[in-house]
């Protein structure tokens, strides 16, 4: 074991190296004098702490720096406040230093596994992640329009639309915009109850119903029933993302699924049930529209039949109707509220019969334009895009890592 006096000395010996290269080259920072030997400044605090310089670099100052002093052999005595600005310069070293493209290459390639290794562990986790553990999604994109034959006052609907839950805005002559409560109609809840009874054929349960694919596809059977079919339905409504442009009555109706062929088929019953209940929605306008016909024909036929008997019973009892204009005037008005009465039968009676062949009427109110196809390509997770990203992300980590090792770890420890 080395006395300490001796220890102290070596140590005293190599400050004095490090400021005769910073006296005579004009350095004021310890990592100037590393660059010198071309070491890091780690290896010249190692050299500090250990009091011992390898002979090579000693060799150089010895040529460069040593025989050029005029006082090479004044003994250089260290004050105190000496050895602490050394000792705190050589700490501080890595946050002041200027940036060296040598240096940096030594490190990049002293840490070269830290470099090449986190980008591969983060892409192979991202690569693990989008091909076995993310749910691939798949849309089917359909584009249908939805027709409107009349633009006669809704009120009849007014009703089934409020038990559905669909808010119908109207024009200002009072006809139905169906293609702005086409939305509304096909995510209503009375819609999507009535598909969860709907068989679908997929690759991962086989030919099984909407609801159950729903209960084992999110695990919705550790709920309650009711708020099973309630998570169902919003699980739907999540499925199903509609868009109007704003200048065309076109829909469009993007379906996602967990298999391209389920999304393509749960986009057709949609459009099914949407178009079936749209017509269910004009049948019942015109329903209402009918019975009330019938209840003013009735009105208006007893009416018009005692119009007319009240001027054949006039008629009868003023037999000398030309020889007073009064009585003429009188036949003349029971004459117009006779043909009044006439002509409004005859009205209610067109209108009638009209919304008897529109009630049994049975065309689609969904026209559809295109689609649903069956897509062949996954719409989330984009897994190039995420290994690309993945790459890039240990790229920048890998150097962050090395930067704080080289900054604090290293300099910490020596």
């Amino acid at each position: 074991m080395e006395l300490p006096n001796k220890k102290m000395n070596k140590k005293n010996e190599v400050e004095k190296v490090i400021l005769d290269i910073m006296r005579h080259f004009g350095f004021r920072r310890n990592y100037q004098v590393a660059e010198y030997f071309k070491v890091t400044p780690q290896t010249l605090s190692g050299w500090i702490k250990h009091g011992e310089i390898p002979p090579k670099h000693l060799i150089k100052y010895k040529s460069e720096v040593q025989k050029i002093e005029t006082k090479k052999n004044e003994p250089i005595n260290l004050s105190n406040t000496d050895r602490v600005q050394l000792n705190y310069e050589d700490k501080n070293s890595l946050t002041s230093k200027k940036y060296s493209w040598n240096r940096t290459k030594k490190i990049l390639t002293s840490q070269l596994k830290v470099l090449l290794g986190v980008p591969i562990i983060t892409t192979l986790f991202i690569s693990f992640y989008v091909f076995l553990i993310a749910n691939p999604i798949y849309t089917s994109t359909s584009k249908v329009l939805p027709i409107s034959k009349d633009g006669t006052s809704p009120s009849g609907i007014s009703g089934v639309a409020a038990q559905l839950g669909v808010n119908m805005p109207l024009t200002i002559g009072g006809s139905v915009p169906w293609a702005e409560v086409y939305p509304e109609i096909i995510k209503s809840s009375n819609l999507i109850k009535s598909i969860f009874s709907e068989k679908f054929i997929t690759k991962k349960y086989g030919f099984i119903s909407l609801q159950e694919i729903l209960n084992m596809e999110h695990n919705l059977f550790k709920y309650p029933e009711v708020e099973r079919e309630n998570r169902a339905i919003s699980e739907i409504r999540k499925m199903i993302k509609i868009s109007k442009d704003r200048l065309s009555p076109i829909v469009t109706i993007n379906v996602e699924a967990f298999e391209p062929k389920l999304a393509a088929d749960l986009s057709k019953i949609l459009i099914k049930k949407s178009g079936k209940i749209q017509r269910e929605l004009k049948t019942n306008r015109i329903k209402q529209k009918r019975l009330f016909i019938e209840e003013r024909l009735i009105t208006v036929s007893s009416d018009m039949k005692k119009r007319e008997k009240e001027l054949r019973e006039f008629r009868e009892y003023n037999r000398n109707l030309s020889k007073s204009p009064t009585l003429v005037m009188k036949v003349e008005q029971m004459g117009r509220e006779v043909d009044l009465q006439n002509t409004l039968y005859i009205t209610l009676r067109t209108q009638y019969e009209k919304a008897k062949i529109d009630e049994v009427e049975r065309d689609d109110m969904v026209q559809q334009i295109d689609g649903p196809n069956i897509p062949s390509l996954l719409t989330r997770p984009r897994r190039g895009l995420s290994i690309i990203l993945g790459l890039f992300f240990g790229i920048f980590l890998s150097i962050f890592i090395i930067y704080f090792k080289e900054t604090y770890v290293e300099s910490d420890a020596v």
